[in-house]
């Protein structure tokens, strides 16, 4: 198995304020965002390895990632659930949006750019004319 992109150490550099309980968690995590890294970019070991991408863009992806992942991990944990509520007065009414309590790993869209893949680097404008 390759090693991660990323150890604890550099993930404590990027979040310093890590609390000590997720540390094992964290490494584990660090581990996961690597294999979901290589397996979305096959090439990306090779791509370091000849410079064509810095393994420092690849640490930043895979800490901020498990960090990502670890912060909604705590605020789930906090019963921060909620992500949207409303209260009438008149007639009694109250509504309680939920957010999802799983906290996976994932790649934002600056990550798959930082990464060599996505953006809006492939899309193209069109235009549609009714009636033709």
């Amino acid at each position: 198995m390759a090693e991660p992109f990323a150890t604890i150490e550099d993930l404590v550099k990027h979040w310093p304020d890590i609390p000590e309980e997720l540390r094992d968690v964290a490494e584990t995590k660090l581990d996961e965002a690597s294999i979901i890294v290589r397996g979305l970019y096959p090439g990306v070991d090779e791509r370091i390895s000849t410079g064509k991408l810095d393994a420092d863009v690849v640490k930043l992806v895979v800490c901020q990632m498990v960090a990502t992942t670890l912060k909604r991990e705590i605020e789930a944990g906090a019963g921060d659930d909620v992500s949207q509520q409303t209260f009438t007065a008149g007639l009694y009414s109250q509504s309680l949006s939920f957010r999802a309590r799983e906290a996976t790993l994932f790649l934002t869209k600056l990550h798959r750019q930082l990464l060599g893949g996505g953006g809006n680097r492939n899309r193209k404008a069109f235009m549609i004319i009714p009636g033709r």
